[in-house]
């Protein structure tokens, strides 16, 4: 997509309208909920393309898409839904005309998440409880071994010795594989930093029902920071005990941020890494424009095989704002917020689809790509607007 084709990011001044920009972000949340055979679903993109289900944008976005706008009766239904198709403790990551495939590690993880948040706005235990063999299966699969099966091979996710998830290449969000041969750019085999962030969370949220999890997350929470700690550039890894590159400055790392995995100096030196190398008006980079392997323009008109070479290794994802934001929050920085936010608010008001788009570019001036209107996209900014009260 062209700088011509859609309103390019723009940081100067902008006056609120906190109701035009509240009607504005829910009418884009609706076109991403669909009604089908009498159960509700949430697409990833309302327009292009990624027009059905993926696990891992469905629950991600489920918050900010439903939660945030009290449609709880909705949200309960998306869960069942996963449910339904869960197999092996693996959610699925793509369902697509009732056929599901099972190709990451995160979508079951995300899926817990979702269903914490849900209970953080609802105090509902009576649907988490309806969803605790769900849960249960998934843990207890990761804890004891499962797999998918891709390219005809194996791919095997496990909990090793020392409590934290080993997970295949290609498992995690940073997917892209140009070429479909098996050959992603960013394979990020081994221990991912924000997927055993999601697998302490997921511990911890189930040792509310059932305590057997109790040591495991002592264990993680203890040995976390000596684990994925980078002492030469003063943030976390990307990937321990596999991926070659696993040293890479990522956005990933700022989940960690927000819960109790790190100590306070740690966290502001995450937060101070992303802000210095990955932050942008659009969303967070990437990787760090100081790697030799940075792209810093995603051009969504070149073949897959060339764009998508981009994809993970410089471009800027507006959803991963979410995870920023929410950091700036757990630091007492909740003010700086509104202002972070306000490029991206603008752009979704003054574009002509009246939504956000799949990605930037991560160097200026910023152009949109991918789809024109992106379900997490919408779904994180809109969460961090209403769980800040600043619409």
């Amino acid at each position: 997509m062209s700088a011509n084709q859609e309103t390019v990011l723009k940081t100067g001044k902008f006056e609120w309208d906190n109701k035009a920009v509240l009607k504005t972000f829910n009418q884009a949340a609706d076109l991403f909920v669909k009604k089908v055979g009498g159960s509700v679903q949430i697409w990833a993109a309302s327009r292009d393309w990624f027009l059905h289900e993926y696990g891992r944008d469905s629950f991600v976005s489920l918050p900010g898409i439903l939660l945030t706008r009290k449609k709880f009766k909705e949200a309960k239904q998306v869960f069942e839904r996963f449910a339904k198709f869960q197999k092996n403790g693996i959610i699925p990551n793509i369902i697509q005309k009732e056929c599901a495939e099972y190709n990451s590690v995160d979508a079951s993880l995300w899926f817990v998440h979702a269903m914490k948040k849900y209970h953080e706005y609802t105090n509902d235990s009576e649907f988490v409880k309806k969803m605790l063999p769900t849960m249960k299966s998934v843990i207890d699969s990761y804890k004891k071994g499962t797999f998918y099966k891709r390219c005809g091979k194996r791919q095997n996710i496990w909990m090793d010795d020392d409590g934290f998830l080993v997970s295949p290449a290609q498992a995690t969000w940073m997917d892209a594989d140009c070429f479909g041969k098996a050959e992603p750019i960013t394979p990020r085999n081994g221990k991912a930093v924000e997927i055993n962030v999601l697998w302490y969370e997921a511990l911890k949220f189930l040792s509310n029902f059932d305590n057997n999890h109790v040591y495991l997350t002592e264990n993680i929470r203890a040995s976390f920071s000596k684990k994925f700690w980078n002492k030469s550039q003063r943030c976390l890894m990307d990937v321990v005990d596999g991926d070659p590159y696993g040293w890479s400055v990522r956005p990933n790392m700022i989940f960690a941020v927000n819960d109790d995995l790190l100590s306070k100096m740690r966290q502001k030196q995450v937060l101070k890494k992303v802000e210095e190398e990955l932050l942008t008006p659009g969303g967070l980079r990437t990787l760090s424009p100081k790697d030799h392997r940075y792209i810093g323009t995603y051009d969504t008109s070149l073949p897959i095989e060339e764009k998508d070479k981009a994809y993970h290794q410089g471009t800027a994802w507006p959803w991963l704002m979410g995870g920023y934001c929410d950091a700036l929050a757990k630091l007492g920085r909740e003010k700086e917020i509104k202002e972070v936010l306000t490029p991206l608010v603008r752009f979704c008001l003054e574009s002509p689809y009246k939504s956000l788009p799949e990605v930037f570019s991560g160097n200026s001036p910023y152009e949109p790509g991918g789809t024109t209107s992106q379900a997490w996209s919408v779904a994180e900014v809109l969460r961090i607007l209403v769980e800040n009260k600043i619409v």
